[in-house]
């Protein structure tokens, strides 16, 4: 598998962007107008999109799958919080809510696949102490891989993280075998199949170049 396998997913990910359907893009309106809500209500959210939103190659009835990340004060302690805090249960429901009542009559599930505390994004950083810590690991590989909702919340966490050089230096060969596990998923195979059908359906073809990349970035040439 070739060493540079995050940067082909990227390439692979930005080219399928310009194929945003209108299902897609109304998703992240309403994505963006949930957070907005919630940190109304004194909650501070983002999430980062995967699956089919990420490439934005959507249907009505595609699922969403994202990542959360918020801030807690009661875990603060902890990369992630349990599944019974009151403020993670909170916020879940209230973007399942708000999104699917503004989409009407799109039906679709909101499959939350992971959740991050900034609160200990924040200490970790303040505190100097982010070698090893696999929850820093997660928050750059989703922010790579992803496709952000409130980015400015979480951003200058990345950056920060991206100016340490020995941080950087480890996350690299784990963010690396992290995609490679994930791309010898049937699931992940399939999903290109179903972007790929979705784009003739409207019409268009796809083009040689995009073909090319994406026959690389399955079989892992470098």
């Amino acid at each position: 598998m070739s060493k540079n396998i995050v940067e082909r997913y990227l390439v692979l990910k930005n080219k399928y962007r310009n194929y945003d359907t209108k299902y897609a893009l109304k998703r992240m309106q309403a994505f963006r107008l949930a957070t907005q809500e919630l940190s109304r209500k004194g909650y501070e959210v983002a999430l980062e999109l995967l699956g089919s939103i990420n490439f934005g190659i959507v249907d009505p009835t595609s699922d969403v799958d994202c990542i959360l990340l918020l801030e807690c004060d009661l875990h603060k302690d902890q990369g992630s919080c349990p599944h019974h805090c009151n403020n993670l249960t909170f916020v879940k429901a209230e973007i399942s809510k708000f999104v699917t009542k503004r989409l009407s009559p799109e039906s679709f599930n909101i499959d939350y696949l992971d959740s991050i505390n900034l609160k200990y994004v924040e200490e970790k950083i303040r505190t100097e102490t982010v070698l090893g810590d696999e929850t820093l690991y997660c928050l750059l590989f989703y922010r790579n891989i992803g496709r952000p909702v409130n980015r400015p919340l979480f951003i200058p966490f990345c950056d920060q993280l991206e100016e340490n050089h020995d941080f950087v230096k480890e996350i690299i060969p784990w963010a690396s075998e992290a995609l490679e596990g994930y791309l010898n998923t049937n699931q992940h195979r399939m999903s290109f199949n179903k972007y790929n059908e979705r784009i003739r359906a409207r019409g268009l073809s796809l083009p040689e170049g995009l073909q090319q990349e994406l026959q690389a970035y399955m079989e892992g040439e470098s």
